[in-house]
């Protein structure tokens, strides 16, 4: 499909049919695409885990809001997107080893120092690792939908119960990553009533104005 082909037909799925699984092949090119998403001066403050079906069932009931709560359980595929905590993304270690593939030695020094500046002028450092997320997030789902694999993106995370979740498990270093989205992938049935909402958009004159 087109790039806008892809985007008519992706939307939000709220039902998944779990009888049906998504293959490793296909899943391969959805965290493939991710990883090539564009992200701010190279630093890729984003990781993506792949729960498997125990554990995803923990996590629907630990990391999700009741509403979203069923679809995780019932999609074949939960994707945990973590962003850079703000004080490891602005550290001279997480710096220093995504900045080291462009620069070395003193130059690399003053982009490092620099770079942790830039990011500290930030409302909030995490914000960064939130917004490149979500751009992450966009190159998985448009992915997906060109596979006919439908996706859902969720931001309702509960933070505490979540920390609880990675802690009983050991499934990341908290003091590195946190959760920033949830992504889920699977297929569905549009005749089952409630599987989508209706795709509405405004009007494209009322979307871009053009000074």
């Amino acid at each position: 499909m087109s790039v806008q082909g892809v985007a008519q037909f992706r939307k939000a799925i709220k039902i998944y049919d779990k009888t049906k699984t998504v293959n490793e092949a296909d899943l391969k090119t959805i965290l493939t695409t991710g990883a090539l998403a564009p992200s701010s001066n190279g630093l890729e403050p984003v990781k993506v885990i792949i729960k498997n079906q125990k554990l995803k069932e923990q996590a629907a009931l630990k990391c999700f809001m009741p509403g979203n709560q069923q679809k995780v359980k019932d999609a074949p595929v939960l994707a945990l997107l973590l962003g850079a905590n703000g004080d490891y993304l602005t550290s001279d270690e997480f710096l220093t080893n995504l900045l080291g593939r462009i620069f070395t030695e003193e130059t690399l020094k003053t982009n490092v120092n620099g770079m942790s500046n830039y990011l500290k002028s930030y409302p909030s450092p995490d914000m960064f690792a939130y917004e490149q997320a979500h751009i992450v997030a966009s190159f998985m789902t448009l992915q997906a939908a060109d596979l006919k694999i439908g996706s859902s993106i969720m931001g309702e995370i509960t933070r505490i119960e979540t920390n609880y979740f990675f802690s009983e498990h050991q499934i990341v270093d908290q003091t590195k990553w946190h959760l920033a989205l949830g992504m889920l992938f699977g297929y569905y049935d549009d005749k089952v009533t409630g599987t989508s909402f209706p795709r509405l958009r405004i009007a494209e004159a009322e979307f871009v104005t053009i000074f």
